[in-house]
């Protein structure tokens, strides 16, 4: 009786399940085409900063579509009823149903306005997009998303007012210019160096400054040109001449003996610890040398940026009761057991009074370094604002710390012997925007009247 029910039973199921599987496959069926015929957009980011754009001007865009994937973009530049194509893209199939194009692209512009015969003013940035979705006949979901812009192709006027007609080699000076428009850049070039530029409000509204300094070792000016880039990117140079004058070389030799050695290279061990298992000679050239150079680059990237407001008052002061002892650019060759091991230049000046004497700042400023470093042990540097700064170093004191504000009164040190340094002094720089120059000049009234407080 019980197989006779599972027999009436059975086919009756099985006519049930076999009712469902065209069900399931239209339910299937529509899974997939949902996905096939998805409707979510493409989405589009500008990297860049378009809101002015000048004569040239590198776009980034970053595209992402995590549905059907990408399968093509067209970018205009639209100023009323003109509009040009500046880029078009098409990305080749990758699968058949998820991801048939990349999620993500980044495209790559360069817009040229002037080129494109655009005018200045108002325009806009048009982007379509369109994936791989079969909506609308198969054709993909269209995107479109316009970025507001102005066109800016002029670039800012820009006129010299004053320049230095001499300059020596390791010298300072000022240039002063005027701009019609607000810039984000502007200075002066000389070589490779730039200079950077400061307000100067009260000469009138757009009239700025530079003070510049040269190499103690240029060679030659081969270039010098107050430069200046506005808000839209278009940049503007104008030239300017001076005549170099070459300074008198000056030469020291300097014997470094045994005791010297065993006195000092202990100091740099603790600093320098690679440098333990050499002979003494070997290890006293690798400080003169390859740390010296270490150390001249750490004192340029802290002098590469001033405050932009004047923080010093008349000339610089000098060490008080001092004597000199060494001075700028001097040329050293250096001897040991007779025999000429070394060459290096002098990029200070050497001045000498009692052991452990007082050091007091230049002039007025604030405090951007103070702390060991290598060859010129402890040092202290202060930036006086408008890219000078003064240096001292083979302190065995300092009495200062990084952001204090500074004056001609303020003991920052005691004067000693750390570092490379063979007796008690202070060795002291000055610096124009991380370019080493003659402290000379700077505590000389009349230098510094004639040639630089006159123009500020």
């Amino acid at each position: 009786m019980e197989s006779l029910e599972q027999f009436e039973k059975g086919p009756r199921h099985r006519s049930v399940f076999l009712m469902f599987i065209p069900v399931l496959v239209l339910i299937t069926m529509a899974v997939i085409l949902v996905g096939f015929y998805e409707r979510e957009v493409s989405q589009v980011r500008v990297l860049t900063d378009i809101e002015r754009v000048g004569a040239v001007k590198d776009v980034e865009l970053l595209l992402t579509d995590g549905k059907s994937g990408l399968r093509s973009v067209q970018v205009y530049l639209v100023q009323g009823e003109k509009k040009v194509t500046v880029f078009e893209g098409e990305y080749p199939r990758q699968g058949l149903i998820k991801n048939s194009g990349p999620e993500q692209a980044e495209v790559q512009i360069r817009l040229e306005p002037a080129a494109l015969k655009f005018e200045n003013g108002e325009a806009e940035l048009l982007v379509t997009i369109r994936d791989y979705s079969w909506w609308n006949w198969m054709e993909g979901n269209l995107t479109t998303v316009s970025f507001p812009l102005e066109l800016d192709t002029k670039p800012p006027l820009l006129y010299i007012a004053d320049s230095p007609r001499y300059i020596i080699q390791g010298g300072a000076g000022i240039v002063t210019y005027s701009l019609n428009e607000e810039v984000i850049k502007h200075g002066v070039m000389i070589n490779d160096i730039f200079h950077p530029g400061f307000p100067m409000p009260h000469k009138g509204g757009g009239v700025y400054g530079a003070i510049i300094g040269l190499p103690f070792d240029l060679e030659r000016i081969a270039k010098s040109v107050a430069m200046a880039v506005d808000l839209a990117g278009n940049s503007t140079a104008k030239p300017f001449g001076m005549i170099m004058r070459k300074r008198t070389p000056k030469r020291d030799r300097i014997n470094v003996s045994d005791g010297f050695l065993d006195r000092k290279l202990p100091e740099f061990m603790s600093y320098y610890p690679e440098l333990q298992g050499r002979e003494p000679l070997a290890q006293y050239l690798e400080i003169n040398n390859r740390v010296r150079q270490e150390n001249n680059r750490i004192i340029r990237e802290v002098c590469a940026k001033s405050r932009p407001e004047r923080l010093w008052e008349g000339r610089f002061q000098r060490m008080r009761g001092s004597s000199r002892r060494a001075g700028f650019s001097e040329y050293r060759t250096y001897y040991y057991g007779g025999k000429e091991v070394d060459h290096q230049v002098h990029l200070g000046i050497d001045l000498a009074s009692t052991r452990k004497a007082d050091v007091k700042a230049a002039n007025s400023g604030v405090i951007v370094y103070a702390d060991y470093l290598g060859i010129y042990g402890e040092m202290v540097i202060i930036d006086h604002g408008l890219g000078v700064f003064s240096l001292y170093s083979h302190l065995s004191q300092i009495n200062v710390a990084v952001g204090d504000a500074v004056t001609k009164e303020t003991v920052i040190a005691l004067s000693g012997a750390s570092g490379m340094a063979g007796g008690d002094h202070l060795h002291f720089s000055v610096l124009v925007n991380g370019v080493f120059v003659d402290p000379l000049e700077w505590w000389d009234k009349n230098w510094l009247n004639l040639n630089i407080l006159n123009f500020l």
